[in-house]
């Protein structure tokens, strides 16, 4: 018996490496498409000025569909009216505006949000919005601690580490890298800097780590933990090294750096609110249907589901594939490219990657660890539970969010015990969830199809979105369609597609912003 459990495993893993190697067959294959298909879609309209994009709308008074309520698209919105469009309608297939950055509403009335909490200051653009909108904002800490309780071992910010010599290195990687990218793009810290001529796009963070001598342990029970919490993703090993500073001046690894951000002194649905006042809301719709008539004055005609509204532009804020869906059932034909490109987005859990995926929203103390649970709730913003499945011989870990600890809305009411704590506890879809008082749990959260992966694919995509936008009227805006997951990225992309159809960068008094827009435009755009 024992010889067929042995050898059944070894099947398992025999199995396991062959669909590994499938896989990335299929991607790279995908990614020589996509880099050929763009190559030739380039190089047909600078030679022939061949594109089925159109002319910028200087009317007004037409009809504008946005199909996405998240920050990308509700930015295309705010922009359009900011310049006087007048009829732009939303289509929502939530019960309210947000994408991402979702709310809960607790037991005793009080609202906190429960994914967007706090954003460094160099989202300039998202910065200036909130001043625009006369938002409130403060500056909040986001101390970390991680724990793996079988090593025995702590890394948590505020607490001395037994890292040091890792962490040299580390901060070593993080100077080159600052100083090959200050050297070919400026010193102003920005997260739009971005040179074709910058070996660091190119070389994956994980390899550039390894090169510096950083430890598969350090790389799995300190990076990956650390960072999962900010990108929602733990497959960190093919981001670009050049985002290095940007992560470092984030969220630093160094004990004594305390990461701090800023953050709403209430929620982001103000935000939502203020910036669709003029605008057609239409939530709780999910479109399943959209025809897309091009005729042969170059006028364009849309159709979304059974309305009798007729549409003069569109732009996609949601899922990709759900595009897709929604143009072929509509009998919508597309380019070549532009089907490979909406096609080809891949998602967190289509990854496997889970660990952020499904969370409890509760109020159980109990699930931190005894010792440490009065300074966690008092102190930190997060709490990591490393783990090591011997099964697999991979570390997977427990995220919990201490958002009473540090939420400006909040935190003074848990300091004065009129509240209980509030949680919001992530763990992976194959591992058991911690025991939590089922008495103390208040809902769930649902993070799927949210955040694109952090892969070079996805990437190449994003790069290559330009060459279809305003194809047949269609524009295209959001996390799907940008390098990487970012309110303030997501922001611009709806700034910039609004633009495309005609309308104006809103901040232009803003220099600072304005030139982050234009970072953006000449990556992802121009």
């Amino acid at each position: 018996m024992a010889y067929k459990i042995s050898n059944s495993f070894d099947l398992h893993k025999q199995e396991k490496k062959m669909m590994n190697a499938l896989y990335w067959f299929q991607y790279f294959l995908i990614l020589i498409k996509i880099v050929l298909f763009s190559i030739f879609t380039y190089i047909k309209i600078r030679l022939f000025g061949k594109s089925k994009s159109i002319s910028s709308l200087s009317n007004r008074d037409c009809q504008i569909a946005i199909i996405g309520g998240g920050i990308g698209g509700v930015g295309a919105a705010y922009a359009l009216v900011e310049s006087g469009y007048k009829n732009v309608t939303i289509f929502e297939a939530r019960e309210q505006l947000g994408g991402n950055a979702k709310t809960h509403v607790w037991q005793n009335e009080i609202t906190t949000g429960l994914s967007v909490l706090a954003w460094p200051e160099i989202f300039r653009n998202y910065i200036h919005l909130l001043k625009k909108l006369d938002i409130q904002t403060t500056t909040v800490q986001l101390p970390f601690f991680l724990q793996n309780k079988t090593d025995n071992f702590i890394f948590a910010h505020g607490k001395s580490s037994d890292y040091k010599r890792e962490l040299f290195r580390w901060n070593q990687m993080v100077k080159l890298v600052r100083q090959v990218t200050e050297f070919l793009c400026g010193t102003e810290r920005s997260l739009y800097h971005f040179s074709i001529v910058n070996p660091f796009n190119y070389i994956p963070l994980r390899l550039l780590s390894m090169l510096f001598g950083i430890s598969n342990y350090f790389w799995t029970n300190i990076v990956v933990p650390m960072y999962a919490s900010s990108f929602l993703s733990t497959k960190l090993s093919f981001i670009p090294s050049s985002i290095l500073p940007t992560l470092d001046s984030l969220i630093s690894l160094q004990c004594e750096r305390i990461p701090t951000m800023q953050s709403w002194c209430q929620t982001s649905i103000d935000v939502f609110e203020q910036m669709t006042r003029n605008i057609i809301k239409k939530t709780n719709h999910h479109v399943e249907k959209i025809r897309i008539e091009k005729l042969s004055n170059e006028q364009i005609r849309i159709f979304i589901d059974d309305e009798s509204t007729v549409y003069d532009r569109i732009i996609f804020a949601c899922n990709p594939k759900a595009t897709m869906q929604a143009l072929n059932y509509g009998q919508t034909k597309t380019s070549s490219l532009l089907n490979l490109l909406l096609s080809s987005v891949t998602y967190s859990d289509d990854d496997n990657d889970t660990s952020l995926l499904d969370g409890f929203i509760h109020r159980d103390r109990n699930i931190l660890p005894k010792e440490y649970v009065d300074e966690l709730c008092r102190t930190y913003a997060n709490y990591i539970d490393i783990k090591y499945d011997k099964q697999t011989k991979e570390f997977y870990h427990y995220n919990t969010f201490i958002l009473s600890s540090w939420l400006p809305n909040v935190n003074s009411m848990y300091r004065d015990k009129q509240i209980e704590p509030m949680l919001v506890t992530y763990a992976s879809y194959d591992k058991p969830m911690p025991i939590i008082d089922s008495k103390k749990i208040y809902g769930k959260v649902d993070n799927r199809r949210a955040h694109p992966s952090l892969s070079f694919r996805n990437q190449l995509i994003a790069l290559s979105i330009r060459f279809v936008q305003g194809e047949d009227g269609m524009f295209f805006c959001g996390n799907s369609v940008t390098p990487a997951n970012g309110h303030d990225l997501s922001l611009l992309s709806g700034f910039a597609v609004a633009e495309l159809i005609g309308a104006k960068y809103p901040f232009a008094d803003n220099v600072e912003a304005w030139r982050d827009y234009q970072r953006f435009k000449r990556m992802c755009i121009n």
